[in-house]
C-alpha cells in the first residue's frame, strides 16, 4: 500500500499517475514511562523544508558544520556546536535532492535536472550542469567525480571542478511504474554501489561507469504493473564488505560486496531505509513496523508494531537506542535490545520524512517545514 508521501510515476512518459492516500489512520501514541531525558542543545530554521513531496533533503555533517537544503531553494550552513548560521544561499529553482558534500563543494539536484555546486566555505555558486531528468537522490562526490542518479534510471559521472559529463550509465529497460524516489548511491574510492527501480543493485567502476557485478534484491511478480513494482528507493548500507539493501514489495538482503553473492535474505518490504550497529540491522517496513535483525544471519531479534501507519522514517542507531521520526512530528526512541519505547520528543506538528542525522551522541532532526533541532540524551 502506498503512502500519501509517495507517487506512482509512469517512467516511460515522465509523468505521474497520481497519489494514493493510505486511509488507515496512524496508530495512537503508546503510553509508557519515559526512562530517557532528552536535552535540546539548539534549534534553527533552514528557510523551508522537505515540503509535502517525497524529497530526500536530509541535513549532512561535515567539518563541524551542518548543511541543509530546502525545497524552496535555500541552502544553508550552521555551526554544529551552537546552531548559528554561517552562510545562506538561495537558488532560482526548487531543490529536490541534497545536500551532498565533499572536496570543498556542496551539491544539490533540482526537479529540472540541474546539478548545482557551491563552495562549502561561503555558498558561492561554482558551476551548474544539466542531466537527463529530475534528481531525487543527493549527488555524491569522490575522487574528483560527482555521481548523480536521475529519475529516469540513469547514473551520470561529472567532473567535480567543471560539471563536465565524463560518462553515463543507463539501464536498458525500466519498469512502467515506479515509486517517486530513488536511492542514493554509495561512492567509494574506486566503485559505485547503486540500486534501481527494477529491484537490482549494481557495482560499477567509478572512473568509467562500467558494471562490475549486478544482483537481484527483488523479483518482479504479479499480474499488474502495480503488483510488479520492486523499487530500491531506500539507500543501501555498506559495512565492511557487507552490503545491506531493502526494496519495495521485495526483500531485505545482505550481499558480499566483492563477489555480489547473496549472504542472507528476508521477506521484508521497505522504501524508507535501514541502519545498523555492531550487532543488529534495523529496518522500517511499509507498515511502519520496526525490525531488528541479526546483522550476520538475518534472524529476528525483535519487532515493534505499535507505530503502524505513522509513516516512520528509516531508523537510525545512536548508542543504546534506535530512533525514528513520524508523520505527526514525533521522534520515537526505542531500546536497541528489545524495541521497547523509552523516550519521545515532538519537534512540531509538521511531519518528519527524512531520518535524523547522528553525530557521535547528538541527534539532528529536520521536519518538512524546515525546523531543525539538536538533541542529546542524558
Amino acid at each position: 500500500m502506498l503512502t500519501r508521501l509517495l507517487l506512482l510515476c509512469i517512467v516511460g512518459l515522465g509523468g505521474c499517475a497520481g497519489s494514493a492516500d493510505n486511509t488507515e489512520p496512524p496508530a495512537p501514541l503508546v503510553n509508557f514511562k519515559s526512562t530517557l531525558t532528552l536535552k535540546t542543545l539548539w534549534t534553527a530554521y533552514a528557510g523551508g523544508g522537505t515540503g509535502d513531496g517525497y524529497f530526500k533533503l536530509a541535513p549532512v555533517f561535515y567539518n563541524d558544520e551542518i548543511f541543509t537544503a530546502s525545497k524552496e531553494g535555500h541552502l544553508r550552513a550552521f555551526n554544529f556546536k551552537d546552531g548559528k548560521q554561517k552562510w545562506g544561499q538561495k537558488i532560482d529553482v526548487p531543490i529536490s535532492s541534497g545536500p551532498g558534500i565533499g572536496e570543498g563543494l556542496v551539491l544539490v539536484g533540482t526537479q529540472k535536472g540541474d546539478v548545482v555546486a557551491f563552495s562549502d566555505t561561503d555558498g558561492t555558486e561554482q558551476w551548474r550542469a544539466q542531466v537527463s531528468s529530475e534528481i531525487l537522490a543527493k549527488p555524491i562526490i569522490n575522487q574528483g567525480i560527482v555521481v548523480v542518479r536521475t529519475g529516469d534510471g540513469k547514473l551520470f559521472g561529472l567532473d567535480s571542478k567543471t560539471g563536465e559529463h565524463l560518462w553515463i550509465y543507463e539501464r536498458s529497460r525500466l519498469p512502467l511504474l515506479s515509486l517517486r524516489g530513488t536511492s542514493t548511491p554509495i561512492v567509494g574510492q574506486e566503485s559505485i554501489l547503486a540500486g534501481f527501480d527494477n529491484g537490482k543493485i549494481a557495482l560499477l567502476e567509478l572512473d568509467t561507469g562500467k558494471v562490475i557485478w549486478e544482483a537481484a534484491v527483488a523479483i518482479s511478480r504479479g499480474r499488474s504493473e502495480l503488483e510488479r513494482m520492486v523499487d530500491i528507493d531506500a539507500d543501501p548500507l555498506l559495512i565492511g564488505n557487507m552490503v545491506y539493501v531493502t526494496s519495495y514489495q521485495g526483500r531485505t538482503v545482505a550481499i558480499d560486496l566483492t563477489k555480489g553473492k547473496l549472504l542472507w535474505e528476508r521477506e521484508i518490504s521497505s522504501y524508507t531505509g535501514l541502519d545498523a550497529d555492531i550487532d543488529y540491522l534495523y529496518v522500517s517496513d511499509t507498515k511502519s513496523h520496526i525490525w531488528a535483525l541479526d546483522r550476520y544471519s538475518g534472524e529476528d531479534w525483535w519487532k515493534q508494531e505499535k507505530l503502524q501507519a505513522r509513516f516512520v522514517t528509516a531508523p537510525v542507531s545512536i548508542g543504546d537506542y534506535v530512533v525514528v521520526g513520524d508523520i505527526e512530528g514525533y521522534l520515537h526512541w526505542l531500546h536497541r535490545e528489545d524495541g521497547q519505547f523509552i523516550g519521545r520528543y515532538r519537534i512540531g506538528k509538521a511531519s518528519i520524512t527524512v531520518p535524523p542525522l547522528v553525530v557521535n551522541d547528538i541527534l539532528i532532526a529536520f521536519n518538512s517545514k524546515g525546523d531543525i533541532v539538536a538533541l542529546r540524551s542524558e
